[in-house]
């Protein structure tokens, strides 16, 4: 049995942590703000196992250029922070080149595949099904034009063995009789599936693994150091804390971490924002994806959530609200009734890499450090068969997928 720390408990720390203890090891989890309370607390409620495509595609830089003409549109950069964004951006446009293209697809291709599966064991194990259901996504568009575009990638799903359905616009009204007339067509995917809150899952599975014997300390880990047999963490107060293992899952805050241990990632954060409305007005019966406007709308327990987008801005800077206000108008414009009043903002961190593949592997420096981080947008899709994998390479077993896909040292 062996003493191990998890750094980080959004959605994957706390999956990670769950899935160790019931290996039989003994699991504490650490985090400054406490249990799915950052990025994990205002995600989009999807779990997107039927995506293939990465963010990184074949013909994204036309698009690019239209986006960054609109500070509030769907990819804005704030003016601070354009230079230290631009060696990302340089490996984004080398990771839409064909030959790594390739490599990104079948990397996300391979861990969403197992996502949902990976998912059910650990609803049954930690009993937290309650949270999940069946739900189609719909990808709605506004202008046919868009659709023509997409359709390869709706193919190059479908030979991934998933079931798109093309609709019409009035298909599309059918199944959702609030969306305006100006939604002329898209998709259905049924084999969606959605949480009820995100924020409450992360809550069920950390009481799970506190009923089963686990510990969350509420701190902030600034260094840590292979020493020996073990791994020194160094948190607020001066304190060390002594680990047989330590999994840096920490999202967004893990490339300083990782540095620390030889491992420079070319890990960024997207800022994204949404807006959750209590009395909304208008039913969703399935996850909705606007990727011409890029934002999202979600149907929840306490609303809908209307939110996405992507911001570079770092860690530092303030929010900026307009983003979330401008996604809210635009989706009263594809959803007439939406009654906005009384909206809860929020804005998160997501860690993504430029390649949109996680990095899960072990530290350069040190097999006790293992590393779960940079789901990009798939933080909540991809963290249970994370979990499984980081298990399996903890324990000295042969992982369900080539985890060479995901190494820290793939850059």
């Amino acid at each position: 049995m062996r003493h191990i720390h998890v750094i980080g408990a959004g959605v994957v720390g706390l999956a990670t942590a769950l899935r160790l203890q019931q290996e039989g090891h003994k699991v504490a989890l650490i985090d400054r703000n406490g249990p799915g309370e950052m990025a994990s607390r205002g995600n989009a409620a999807g779990i997107a196992w039927t995506d293939v495509a990465p963010l990184a595609s074949k013909g994204i830089w036309r698009k690019i250029p239209g986006w960054l003409l609109d500070p509030l549109g769907p990819l804005a950069v704030r003016p601070a922070y354009a230079l230290k964004i631009l060696p990302w951006m340089l490996r984004f446009s080398r990771a839409s080149f064909p030959d790594k293209l390739k490599h990104s697809v079948l990397g996300k291709a391979a861990i969403n595949k197992a996502s949902l599966p990976a998912w059910e064991r650990l609803w049954q194990a930690s009993g937290t099904r309650h949270h999940v259901f069946l739900q189609g996504c719909l990808e709605v568009y506004t202008e046919q034009s868009q659709i023509e575009g997409v359709r390869s990638e709706w193919q190059e799903q479908r030979e991934h063995g998933i079931e798109v359905q093309e609709l019409t616009g009035d298909e599309i009204r059918e199944l959702e009789p609030d969306f305006a007339g100006s939604v002329v067509g898209g998709a259905l995917v049924p084999g969606w599936m959605s949480v009820d809150d995100p924020h409450a899952l992360c809550l069920s599975l950390a009481e799970a693994f506190e009923r089963n014997g686990g510990k969350i300390l509420k701190n902030s880990v600034s260094h840590i150091q292979p020493q020996g047999d073990h791994i020194v963490l160094h948190v607020e107060g001066e304190e060390q804390i002594l680990s047989d293992h330590v999994v840096i899952a920490c999202g967004a805050w893990s490339k300083t971490l990782a540095a620390q241990l030889g491992d420079k990632v070319p890990l960024e954060t997207e800022r994204g924002y949404n807006t959750t409305f209590s009395d909304p007005n208008v039913s969703l019966k399935n996850a909705v994806m606007v990727p011409g406007l890029g934002f999202a709308v979600t149907q929840l327990s306490h609303g809908l959530r209307v939110g996405g987008a992507v911001e570079f801005g770092g860690l530092e800077l303030d929010a900026n609200w307009k983003r979330a206000d401008a996604m809210a108008e635009k989706a009263s414009r594809l959803l007439p009734g939406l009654n906005r009043d009384n909206g809860i903002r929020w804005m998160g961190h997501r860690p993504s890499m430029p390649d949109t593949l996680p990095v899960i592997g072990h530290s350069k420096h040190s097999e006790r450090v293992t590393y779960a981080f940079g789901h990009g947008h798939h933080g909540l899709t991809q963290a249970a068969i994370t979990a499984e994998l980081v298990s399996d390479l903890i324990c000295g077993e042969t992982p369900k997928i080539d985890c060479t896909l995901y190494s820290a040292q793939r850059f």
